[in-house]
């Protein structure tokens, strides 16, 4: 071989080795993979401020997760995709996760009743509008106008599957014999922590729920007290609310609670367009069994930047092991998944079943 090729050739191979050696240097392999589908939790030596525990300087000492949802439609991209910004600590006694995502509405008004008056007619509609033809309100109850997120934890007996939307949360439920209600396919249940915007966080409160087989049809993890309370007749008329606020018929708060309510008066001076909220808020929630309550929460909603902020927080061990996770089990890791739903009682977008572990 010429002087000439060998000079070529020496060159090739020092650009080849140079590539590999910088492509090796930039891939991190499996220590990068953690990065990527792992909310770490900080254990942290204070607790945070609960009056302000969305701002809690804590958090500063959290790494940031972000949470891709609606970027596989087999986990439901309605929504289209986003990022929920997450980061969570843990104290000695409690696990507080922060979750952060862009919303450009602030949706906290779900079944809300309209007065529609009309020639010789008048009906209540739930978030919808109707031309008051002269007949009774029939619609259908449209329990949307809800900001909602959902975080599913494994609890620990589910299997292979453990939490996975995609084959807990569509499953065909839509159309089988116990309607839409979720269930799991590994035999086991998961822990569902359900954020409201409108029925439950002004209580200071998410939906802790225990989704099990679909031989299981009960959702809501036990207790004897409803936080929350669906607004009408039902079921002998539930196609007008049955409470008002105490003041008069032109309240045109979000919330109802019933400490504030009073039986809907017909006779009082309702005009065109006034208003109910769809449910009203227990304040005596928390006289029963709390075990569906355990999971609290916070938020606030950023007009400017269209942000909703929340935490939701709980103690790592309850009483009642078959429906919440005990984060004091033995394990470092567990799998979740997380959906968003944007006004909207079922229109969301959910993401891949990812890790929360602790340091």
């Amino acid at each position: 071989m010429s002087r000439k090729w060998l000079v070529l050739a020496g060159f090739a191979l020092f650009f080849i080795v140079a590539v590999m050696f910088s492509s090796c240097s930039k891939d991190k392999g499996v220590i990068d993979t953690g990065s990527k589908d792992t909310l770490y939790v900080k254990s942290v030596s204070t607790s945070p401020d609960t009056a302000d525990i969305i701002n809690d300087p804590l958090w500063d000492e959290a790494e940031e997760f972000s949470i891709r949802i609606g970027e596989d439609e087999d986990y439901t991209n309605q929504l289209g995709i986003g990022i929920v910004k997450t980061k969570a600590i843990v104290d000695t006694a409690y696990i507080y996760m922060r979750f952060d995502w862009r919303d450009s509405t602030m949706s906290v008004r779900p079944g809300y009743w309209t007065n529609q008056v009309g020639k010789n007619c008048r009906v209540w509609t739930q978030n919808a509008d109707t031309n008051c033809f002269e007949t009774a309100n029939v619609l259908s109850p449209r329990w949307e106008n809800e900001d909602v997120l959902g975080l599913l934890i494994d609890i620990g007996n589910n299997g292979v599957e453990k939490a996975n939307c995609f084959t807990t949360c569509h499953t065909g439920a839509d159309t089988s014999d116990i309607g839409y209600f979720h269930y799991t396919t590994g035999d086991g249940n998961i822990d569902a922590w359900v954020w409201r915007a409108g029925r439950l966080d002004p209580l200071g409160l998410a939906d802790d729920q225990c989704w099990g087989p679909k031989n299981q049809t009960r959702r809501e993890d036990s207790y004897t007290v409803e936080a929350f309370l669906r607004n009408s007749m039902q079921p002998t008329d539930p196609s007008e609310p049955k409470w008002m606020h105490g003041t008069s018929p032109t309240y045109a708060g979000s919330f109802l609670f019933t400490s504030d309510t009073v039986t809907l008066d017909w006779t009082a001076d309702w005009q065109p367009r006034d208003g109910v909220p769809g449910y009203v808020l227990n304040t005596d929630w928390n006289t029963g069994n709390t075990s569906r309550y355990d999971v609290k929460a916070k938020s606030s909603y950023d007009d400017q930047l269209k942000r909703w902020k929340i935490v939701m927080w709980r103690r790592l061990t309850t009483p009642y092991t078959a429906e919440d996770v005990n984060f004091k089990d033995g394990r470092k890791e567990f799998q979740a998944t997380l959906a968003i739903m944007n006004h909207a009682f079922e229109r969301h977008s959910g993401s891949k079943p990812f890790a929360i572990k602790f340091e």
